[in-house]
């Protein structure tokens, strides 16, 4: 990575929020966590989806809880897929930013992939800000804080108007961003409590009534990265938490009692986010 030492890219810092939040739970639960993910290991090597397939974004989360658990064998067992597999066909951009990541994370993996693989995309179902975003984390993840590119982000951050209808996720992503390039947050971070739900999760739109695990995650990720004093929503929060642990896997929150790993991730990212 051609990162100043000084600083620590986002994935990085997600990746070691999730830690810190195995490192809150006692023996008992850690092990309910590391067989869950285990379960969730192909015989190829890579993580599966909701319906028990191999797949690339899954097997991003699978990645970031197996590393944070110290399941060394299931992380040769991925990086020996990635080594393997040929994505030259892939178009989902989803699955191109997460197999960047993989490719660049994954221990002994040589497989280095050029960032024009993402702009060779021909994935419609990601809109323009999402692309934005992935692009970005990616970047960011190989790159750090590239003077040029933090000074045009910067600009176009100051003068970007967000959407009054933005989910949560979003108003997070332009918190964490803007709090990078050194803007203002204040603004984001009240849009953000103004999602927090009766149930003490974060809602992923304004007008839905009960918080979900993707929400409360990234928002708890966002303020806590930003220095928002969490202490007063931390016990409610701490209770939403609590309430969607399900063998060993945390659930979405809105009433979806199916386990997977992305959840399990933004349980693990919230509770961290609390630490």
């Amino acid at each position: 990575m051609i990162q100043p030492k000084s600083y620590t890219s986002v994935f990085l810092q997600l990746t070691d929020t999730v830690e810190k939040g195995v490192g809150l739970l006692d023996e008992s639960f850690q092990k309910e966590i590391k067989q869950f993910v285990l379960s969730q290991q192909h015989d190829s090597g890579a993580f599966t989806d909701r319906s028990a397939v191999p797949d690339i974004y899954y097997s991003l989360f699978g990645f970031i809880l197996a590393k944070a658990l110290k399941l060394e064998r299931s992380l040769n067992a991925l990086s020996t897929y990635i080594l393997k597999k040929d994505f030259k066909n892939e178009k989902s951009l989803i699955h191109k930013s997460s197999l960047i990541l993989l490719s660049d994370y994954l221990p002994g993996n040589k497989k280095k992939i050029k960032l024009f693989y993402l702009l060779r995309n021909k994935d419609n179902q990601a809109n323009s800000i999402y692309r934005i975003f992935l692009f970005s984390l990616v970047f960011d993840a190989r790159h750090g804080k590239n003077g040029l590119l933090h000074f045009f982000a910067r600009l176009v951050l100051k003068f970007f108007k967000e959407h009054g209808s933005s989910p949560a996720s979003i108003v997070a992503a332009m918190l964490v961003a803007r709090q990078i390039v050194g803007l203002k947050t204040k603004k984001q971070e009240q849009q953000l409590i103004s999602f927090l739900a009766e149930d003490g999760g974060f809602r992923s739109f304004s007008h839905v009534g009960s918080g979900d695990m993707l929400a409360t995650g990234v928002s708890l990720f966002a303020l806590k990265n930003a220095k928002f004093d969490l202490r007063e929503i931390a016990p409610s929060c701490l209770n939403f938490i609590q309430l969607n642990f399900s063998n060993g896997a945390f659930l979405s929150g809105d009433g979806d009692q199916t386990r997977d790993l992305e959840y399990t991730f933004y349980g693990l990212l919230a509770l961290g986010s609390l630490a």
